[in-house]
């Protein structure tokens, strides 16, 4: 039982080789390409906006559900086909595909045309987090898996740091467009990486025991992950933080540019920073804190988080309400490090609750959830309340609609906790 751990170290662990902690960086690069070019429209909706004509709502449906609903619903037979057959080429085929959606959407001319990338963008995409996640447990075994998904969490905001000052001195120098010609051509690069270094891991041994087990149709995989216990506490649970993480990150930059003045430059230098520099240490100083908490108690698995979550709010409130630079940076650097934090232990506990053969079709159940609900409802909610009740208020609409989002992830608090008690009672994977 999960509990026992608490009862003395796991036995000693082989060494990791060299194939896959290189294998872990190349990971780890394509989740970040992931997250930058999904957030791309976000950094740079001011100069889309200024030159296509789109309302905050149209924004936020570009942003949430125009992605977000294809996302996640071509990321579920995706992943069962992972779970199937070799997951490094559907990730390699998928971040090809979403480069050269990246590429095309810089020719884009009107809002139907941003929709149609979008929607293009979410099906590329849709291959990356859980064929990954899957390929990542089967390479780190054990409490290892944690600092393994905290490494390849880490990939987003390095990926933020390094790209985003770029992305600002192309926009404040030749425009919008070419940054999204730039990302397009660095994924095509990347993809060949992927098939030079990436290698399919054999299954861990648990797949082993069922290898006589007939191949599960789709509907029996769904079956058993749904009823797994605690799915839905860990699914409600992250998909409350989706809100609050889809609002936040979509809308900064908007919030810098609107109610601070910055212009896209300052803007993508100061995300670079925090978003980026303070992400990275964040999430690996998470994991390896939660992976050394682990050892006395495997339920800081959802005590960590939830703890993490509690204390994100009162850092977006300072954020946003703040009067002074000093005040709003404070809280822009707790936000970043709080948020950073979450996000390795969200992916490690869905992992904890599935066998080896069925890991991806779980997180894409997750993922399916977490993204329709949380990352439609959060950019789009924000940009409703810019047009509609807080309209009124101009360019400082935005300050008060997200603080919506400080709401949300104090419930996802109090979800992760209640799911330390069923965490006790799961047998370790």
């Amino acid at each position: 039982m999960l509990a026992g751990a608490a009862e003395g170290a796991d036995p000693a662990e082989p060494p990791i080789g060299a194939r896959p902690l290189f294998s872990l960086l190349v990971l780890s690069a394509i989740v970040g390409l992931n997250t930058v070019d999904r957030n791309l429209l976000g950094l740079l909706l001011p100069q889309i906006q200024a030159e296509i004509a789109l309302s905050d709502t149209q924004l936020g449906l570009l942003m949430g559900p125009g992605f977000v609903i294809v996302y996640s619903l071509a990321g579920v037979p995706l992943a069962w086909a992972a779970d199937r057959s070799g997951r490094r080429t559907i990730i390699a085929i998928g971040l090809a595909c979403w480069s050269l959606v990246t590429l095309a959407t810089g020719m884009a001319r009107s809002f139907a045309q941003l929709l149609a990338a979008r929607m293009a963008l979410g099906v590329g995409e849709a291959s990356n987090m859980a064929p990954t996640s899957a390929l990542i447990a089967d390479l780190f075994p054990g409490r290892r898996r944690v600092l393994a998904m905290a490494v390849f969490s880490a990939g987003g905001p390095l990926a933020i740091m390094l790209c985003y000052p770029l992305i600002g001195w192309i926009v404040d120098h030749h425009g919008w467009r070419p940054a999204f010609g730039l990302m397009g051509l660095i994924g095509l690069g990347v993809v060949a990486l992927t098939v030079l270094v990436v290698r399919e891991p054999p299954r861990e041994p648990a797949e082993a025991r069922l290898a006589d087990d007939p191949p599960q149709s789709f509907a029996a995989a769904a079956r058993r992950a749904i009823a797994s216990p605690g799915f839905w506490l860990v699914t409600t649970g992250g998909t409350m933080f989706s809100i609050n993480y889809s609002a936040m990150l979509g809308w900064l930059p908007a919030f810098m540019q609107r109610v601070h003045g910055l212009d896209a430059g300052e803007t993508a230098l100061l995300l670079g920073a925090y978003k980026g520099l303070l992400g990275v240490v964040a999430t690996i100083c998470a994991g390896l804190a939660v992976t050394g908490l682990m050892r006395l108690d495997r339920r800081w698995l959802a005590w960590a988080p939830a703890g993490f979550c509690l204390l994100i709010a009162p850092a977006q409130v300072l954020l946003l309400l703040g009067t002074t630079p000093l005040a709003w940076h404070i809280g822009l650097a707790a936000e970043t490090v709080l948020m950073a934090a979450v996000t390795p232990c969200l992916f490690a506990l869905v992992l904890a609750l599935f066998d080896a053969r069925m890991r991806a079709t779980g997180i894409a159940l997750y993922l399916l959830v977490f993204n329709l609900v949380g990352q439609s409802v959060g950019p789009l909610l924000v940009g409703w309340l810019n047009d509609g009740p807080l309209a009124g208020l101009g360019d400082t609409a935005v300050r008060h609609a997200l603080l919506a989002a400080p709401g949300a992830v104090v419930l996802a608090a109090g979800l992760l906790f209640a799911l330390s008690f069923r965490l006790a009672r799961i047998e370790q994977p």
